[in-house]
């Protein structure tokens, strides 16, 4: 307790940066990781196969990374959901 008190000065602010660090990190990743950000994603990926600014192959691997993702993200759902019920 005692120690808790005389490190205040110096343990305060690398919490505060920790938390603020967190915030930036859960942000980021709704961001990058959101069911809509990744659906736009793919539809970026199909207007950029149609315009021919990436071959098949690209298409192929990119969207299938992204898909992955998206299943990812139901399976998460779908735990979260479980969890709830129980």
């Amino acid at each position: 307790m005692l120690s808790d008190i005389l490190l205040f000065p110096i343990t305060g602010p690398l919490h505060g940066v920790e938390w603020v660090a967190r915030r930036i990190k859960d942000q980021v990743d709704h961001e990058v990781f959101s069911e809509q950000a990744l659906r736009n994603r793919l539809h970026d990926l199909n207007e950029r196969l149609d315009n021919h600014e990436i071959s098949e192959e690209e298409f192929e691997a990119q969207e299938a990374d992204l898909l992955d993702q998206l299943d990812r993200l139901e399976a998460e759902r779908r735990e979260e959901l479980d969890e709830r019920c129980e």
